[in-house]
């Protein structure tokens, strides 16, 4: 069965600083703060690399991921997600093109570092979505 990724969750990514852990092919872990992430569809979310060095060799040896968001305040009610899945590199091609067009539109909002450079796009197959916000039971 196909895992999707609800409107919500989608918006709660594009909007909010995510974090990504990876892990090395002997365990040992990895957590990066990633703000260039997008989902572009409902079961795949794309990630650009201008910074990475232990994740993108955790990535080659390893390619589980987990991803972490919240968005708390904002008016809104709590939203958080844990998802897991599969990752794959990209250095050239439409998934990399992709990721240059995201840096080129998050530094035309005023997001983003003019000299950090596209290294890689980091497409990733969703497999799992857990929330993270615990749910509030009804008093009465």
């Amino acid at each position: 069965m196909e895992i999707k990724m609800s409107e919500e969750i989608q918006e709660t990514i594009n909007e909010n600083l995510v974090h990504l852990a990876t892990s090395s092919k002997d365990g040992k872990p990895n957590v990066v703060p990633v703000g260039g992430i997008r989902a572009i569809s409902d079961s795949e979310l794309l990630i650009v690399d201008v910074l990475f060095d232990k994740t993108k060799r955790n990535l080659l040896e390893n390619p589980q991921v987990a991803i972490a968001v919240e968005a708390l305040g904002k008016g809104m009610p709590p939203r958080g997600y844990q998802l897991k899945g599969q990752a794959k590199i990209f250095t050239s091609g439409e998934m990399f093109e992709q990721a240059e067009k995201m840096v080129e539109k998050m530094r035309k909002g005023g997001r983003g570092h003019v000299e950090l450079k596209v290294k890689s796009a980091v497409l990733v197959k969703i497999e799992e979505i857990y929330s993270t916000v615990r749910q509030k039971k009804e008093v009465g």
